[in-house]
């Protein structure tokens, strides 16, 4: 097994088990909201998600403060955030589904809980 990806970052993770993360992230909350979530949406939140951490310089950020810049970076890239599309809520669900799956593979990372 790899080394565990430094303290709060997930950014470390092999790219094959990257991928096996989002499309099981995607599977888990597609079943939980009913809906489709492809796993390149997820792919593209972590991708995103390590940028706003390192720009930041915050590796504990909390998924609250995190969904918020992510809505925005969404947006930035032409990804409609709004009802019926992607909201804050549904990429709090991604993140919580994605600290359960880097759990599961043995990359725990602390994030601050969100006030």
């Amino acid at each position: 097994m790899p080394p565990p990806p430094g303290e709060g970052d997930a950014g470390a993770l092999p790219p094959r088990l990257a991928e096996e993360g989002a499309n099981w992230i995607a599977e888990q909350v597609s079943e939980e909201l009913g809906g489709f979530v492809p796993a390149e949406l997820v792919d593209l939140m972590m991708e995103l998600e390590r940028a706003v951490r390192a720009e930041h310089g915050d590796p504990e950020m909390d998924h609250a403060a995190m969904s918020l810049h992510l809505v925005d970076r969404f947006e930035a890239e032409g990804i409609p955030v709004k009802t019926g599309a992607l909201t804050r809520e549904v990429l709090l669900e991604l993140l919580h589904w994605e600290d359960e799956f880097l759990s599961l593979a043995g990359y725990t990372r602390r994030v601050r809980p969100s006030a």
